[in-house]
C-alpha cells in the first residue's frame, strides 16, 4: 500500500510516495527523459544491489504528474541517495524551473522529517553530466544546517583538440610497435581476475565495488553503457578499463593492469586511443582521492592529468532535518 504527504507550499501542491516495483516503468521512462538522469537510475540498475541497501527511493507529483524522482536508501535514521550508487539527488526534467524544484525539495525535507529522520545525504551529479543546470541543491544547501564534502575527480572536456603530454605519446607510440593492440572485449572474468583483483590488492588492500558476477548481471542488462577495453600483447590481456556510457558522458568505471607489464605502456596507449575517439562532451576518469579521505592521491590525479584531464569536484552534502532556515 502506498503511503504518501501532501505539502501546501507557495506555488505547488506536491504528493510525495514511496518507490514499489509496479511503478518501474513509470520510473524508467522518467529517468529518460530527465535533465539529469544516467542509466545508473534504472531499477534493473540500482536492483543490482538491493539485498545490500533497504531502498528509500521516492517520488514527486504536482496535480497528479510525476515531477521528480529520488533514488534513495536509507540507514536508522539517515536518507542517503544514494549509498549504492556514484551520484545522486532530484531527479527532473529540463522544464522544472527553480519554483518547482524548491518546492519538491521543501516536501521532501517535510516527508522525510514525518518519517522521523533526521539527516539526508546526498552525492550530487556534477553540471557537466546533465543536459541543462544542475546546481540548485548547490544552492539550497546554504539554508539547511549541516555539512558538505568535496571529493577531487579528473575530467577530459572534448569541446576543441585534446593536448596529451609529450609521455603519454611516447608511450603509446612504444606500446604500439612492441605490438600491443587495443580491443573491445566481452572477457570480463580474465580482466577482473587477473588484472583488477591483484591489482586493487596490491596498492590499496581493497576489493572493487562490484562483485564479478554483479558486473556481468549488469552488462547483460546494460550492454550498449558498459564496455570493456583492453590493451592485449600477444593475445594476453595486460590493461583494461570498464568504461560506462552515457549521453553526455563517459565515465571510466575501473582501470587496471598486470604490473609485470606497466613498463610496456600499454595503459597509456588504451586511453590515447579511447580518448582520441572520444564522441561525447566530457569523459569521467572518476575521483582520486585517498581511500577514505577527501585528500587527493597525487600519483594518480598527475596521470590522468597528463591526457588533458583537469578538476572538478564531487559534492555530499548532509542537510540536516530539523534545522531548515529556508
Amino acid at each position: 500500500m502506498f503511503y504518501f504527504v501532501v505539502v501546501m507550499v507557495k506555488k505547488h501542491s506536491i504528493k510525495v510516495i514511496r518507490y514499489e516495483n509496479q511503478l518501474k516503468n513509470n520510473w524508467d521512462s522518467f529517468v529518460s527523459e530527465a535533465k539529469n538522469g544516467t542509466f545508473l537510475f534504472q531499477r534493473d540498475f540500482m536492483e543490482y544491489h538491493s539485498d545490500r541497501f533497504d531502498d528509500f527511493s521516492l517520488m514527486f507529483f504536482s496535480d497528479n504528474e510525476l515531477v521528480a524522482l529520488l533514488p534513495a536508501c536509507k540507514i536508522d535514521t539517515i536518507c542517503y541517495s544514494h549509498k549504492g550508487l556514484t551520484y545522486g539527488g532530484l531527479i527532473v526534467k529540463k522544464e522544472c524551473k527553480f519554483a518547482l524544484y524548491k518546492d519538491i525539495f521543501t516536501a521532501l525535507i517535510d516527508f522525510l522529517r514525518d518519517q522521523n529522520f533526521t539527516e539526508l545525504i546526498i552525492k550530487t551529479i556534477p553540471s557537466i553530466y546533465c543536459e541543462a543546470g544542475n546546481d540548485e541543491l548547490t544552492f539550497l544547501h546554504q539554508f539547511y544546517g549541516g555539512s558538505v564534502e568535496m571529493n577531487i575527480g579528473s575530467v577530459i572536456y572534448n569541446r576543441k583538440e585534446i593536448v596529451f603530454s609529450k609521455s603519454v605519446v611516447r608511450n603509446a607510440k612504444n606500446a604500439q610497435k612492441k605490438g600491443i593492440e587495443i580491443r573491445k572485449s566481452n572477457d570480463f572474468k580474465t580482466f577482473w581476475n587477473d588484472l583488477l583483483l591483484p591489482r586493487l590488492e596490491e596498492r590499496f588492500s581493497k576489493k572493487p565495488i562490484h562483485s564479478l558476477d554483479e558486473i556481468i548481471y549488469l552488462k547483460e542488462r546494460f550492454p550498449d553503457e558498459i564496455e570493456l577495453y583492453a590493451s592485449f600483447l600477444n593475445d594476453e590481456m595486460i590493461a583494461g578499463t570498464i568504461l560506462f556510457n552515457n549521453k553526455n558522458f563517459v565515465k571510466s568505471q575501473y582501470i587496471a593492469s598486470k604490473s609485470s607489464y606497466n613498463k610496456l605502456g600499454g595503459l597509456d596507449l588504451l586511453h590515447y586511443e579511447i580518448i582520441k575517439n572520444l564522441k561525447t562532451n566530457y569523459f569521467d576518469f572518476g575521483t582520486s582521492s585517498e581511500d577514505l579521505s577527501t585528500a587527493e592521491n597525487s600519483n594518480l590525479l598527475a596521470w590522468k592529468e597528463q591526457f588533458g584531464a583537469r578538476t572538478i569536484v564531487f559534492p555530499t552534502y548532509t542537510f540536516k532535518i530539523n534545522q531548515p532556515k529556508i
